[in-house]
């Protein structure tokens, strides 16, 4: 596994944090034990060495998106067909045009994306596909699109290269830039009375659970029905479609990955590691649960599924959010699987010097290298 650093020598268990020796949780000795007991699962469908790789993607995929609720989605939805209204193409900088659009993934439930298509003269140029959905930003499609609402919104958001979107159609990519159901303003799920918290993204997951589906069934349903359309869009190009997203949008797009063949490479920033760490820590928000999941397998069978297409992971060596250990323990799993098909080197895991963010000068080179022909 190729693990980059862009800073000095780091000591192996610092945590996310930066410190040396200390857990990332210290709970109870009694807590400790019953989360390691009950959290161990039956592990169904975790990749052991020896397997065919295919046929345990096959039946772990499959298994997957019935875990997921995704599966019932698909059955209760396979009459309905996603509309999608296109908005204004403005010219940006004299560099591209954005528009913002709007597709309606089922029955009530419109989804706005910015789609941002580079200007050139060449009008049958078709571009690679860029992904990106967002995380607990609720002005999230606006950010990563570089459609600021202020000048605030501006430098806090160029300040970390949260304007992924936008970076991505400076680069010849046409850019798909979508809410995150459940995480942004426009596509949340209000929480009357404070029941869940004041937590959108939880009362989301809380009205998933009632009706056998996820929130990450609901994001997955929304990303294949935005690749459904992109694909036949004059300025794309089919055969290379990359996605990344931070933070909550890392989690959707390993997801996305793992059950959909079409993404080409990968980039979940910020957001790869164990479903739980070594102390039994759920890392991940509850809007991103996927209830059983260790009953299936792990994150590491997530990124084994992803094989032998390319997958970057991105964290931050300051990311309070992530342990350093599990993160890599994750990854030198992942490598395992991306070993047993021939591609190792189509795996890598980097680091970042700052926190929970994107690092795009790691992303590009692993991108451009992905997509080569």
């Amino acid at each position: 596994m190729r693990v980059s650093l862009c800073v000095g020598l780091l000591v192996g268990g610092l945590v996310a944090t930066g410190e040396e020796g200390k857990p990332f949780v210290d709970y109870p000795e009694k807590t400790r034990e019953y989360l390691q007991r009950i959290q161990q699962g039956e592990q169904r469908h975790a990749f052991r060495q020896g397997r065919e790789v295919e046929k345990w993607q096959e039946e772990a995929r499959a298994a997957l998106v019935e875990m997921t609720g995704l599966g019932r989605m698909r059955r209760d939805l396979s009459s309905f067909r996603p509309t999608v209204t296109e908005g204004k193409a403005v010219e940006i900088d004299g560099s591209y045009y954005r528009s913002l659009c709007e597709i309606e993934t089922e029955p009530g439930v419109s989804v706005p994306f910015y789609l941002l298509v580079p200007k050139t003269p060449d009008k049958g140029l078709r571009f690679p596909l860029f992904l990106c959905p967002h995380g607990h930003d609720r002005l999230g499609l606006h950010s990563y699109a570089g459609a600021y609402r202020d000048d605030a919104h501006r430098e806090k958001i160029e300040g970390r290269n949260g304007n992924i979107g936008e970076l991505a159609v400076r680069r010849g990519f046409v850019a798909l830039v979508p809410a995150t159901r459940g995480l942004a303003d426009e596509v949340l799920v209000p929480d009357p009375k404070g029941r869940h918290g004041n937590r959108p993204c939880r009362a989301q997951f809380m009205h998933c659970l009632v009706a056998g589906r996820t929130p990450m069934a609901e994001r997955v349903w929304d990303m294949q029905c935005l690749l459904n359309w992109a694909e036949s869009h004059p300025s794309v190009d089919r055969e290379r479609i990359v996605m990344s997203g931070n933070s909550g949008g890392g989690v959707l797009t390993a997801y996305t990955a793992a059950i959909d063949k079409r993404i080409r490479v990968a980039i979940p920033s910020c957001s790869f590691t164990s479903m739980t760490g070594s102390q039994g820590y759920i890392f991940h928000c509850d809007c991103c649960m996927v209830p059983g999941l260790r009953d299936w397998g792990d994150w590491p069978e997530l990124g084994g599924l992803i094989a032998p297409r390319r997958l970057l992971l991105v964290h931050g060596v300051k990311d309070g959010l992530h342990n350093r250990t599990d993160v890599e323990i994750v990854a030198s799993k992942v490598e395992k699987i991306f070993a047993a098909v021939g591609s190792a080197d189509h795996f890598s895991l980097r680091w970042g010097k700052e926190g929970h963010r994107f690092y795009p000068e790691l992303m590009w080179p692993f991108i451009a290298a992905g997509l080569s022909r």
